[in-house]
């Protein structure tokens, strides 16, 4: 780089307040990078726990964009001072606000609640237990109809079940996930049933 006149002639001395600032800024780094790296996950079990508010994962980004703000007046007083060139100055700014915008987003995901999974019933309606059989077949009723269909041949094997509790209660979700009473009770049901099944595609 070609020396300024300033350079040249020693008058862009860097000011005493910017040596002061220099150490201000290397602290914030160390804090900045430490809530990232390490701290978030635990602010993030913090948060889920309901220990800290969700606003707790606003930190990690909060001290990186102080950092980047004290940086920016850093490297401005320099330039202005002839003790670094302002091209070079404001690239390094330009990929600080593009890692401050990574950062914030990985605080955004992780702030986000996981999504609860449901309870896969497919084990319970063949539990040797029939009132776990019975309520597992109950339970599917209240399921969003999407979610329970692939259990239909599942509910219709337990219309021949041994448990009446557990024949209603199968017969009872599968009227709800038909929408009618298409194979009825008793015997023979779970052929009709199995039919009528096959005929939507529920069933091989």
């Amino acid at each position: 780089m070609t020396p300024t006149p300033a350079m040249r002639d020693g008058a862009g001395r860097t000011p005493p307040s910017v040596r002061v600032l220099r150490w201000v800024l290397f602290a914030l780094l160390l804090a900045s990078a430490a809530l990232t790296l390490v701290g978030l996950p635990e602010l993030r079990r913090a948060v889920a726990s309901g220990r800290w508010p969700s606003a707790a994962l606003a930190l990690p980004p909060a001290f990186l964009a102080i950092f980047i703000i004290g940086y920016g007046a850093y490297r401005s007083v320099l330039v202005r001072a002839g003790r670094y060139p302002a091209g070079k100055a404001l690239v390094q700014l330009g990929l600080m606000i593009l890692g401050l915008g990574v950062v914030a987003g990985i605080a955004l995901e992780r702030g986000k609640p996981a999504a609860a999974q449901p309870v896969d019933l497919g084990h319970a309606l063949a539990s040797p237990d029939e009132d776990v059989r019975a309520m597992a077949a109950e339970l599917l009723r209240y399921r969003p109809r999407a979610a329970a269909l692939p259990r239909v041949g599942g509910l219709v094997d337990l219309l021949e079940d041994p448990s009446p509790e557990v024949r209603h209660q199968a017969h009872e979700t599968l009227v709800a996930l038909a929408g009618q009473d298409t194979g009825g009770e008793g015997p023979g049901a779970s052929d009709r049933w199995r039919a009528y099944w096959r005929s939507h595609g529920e069933l091989p």
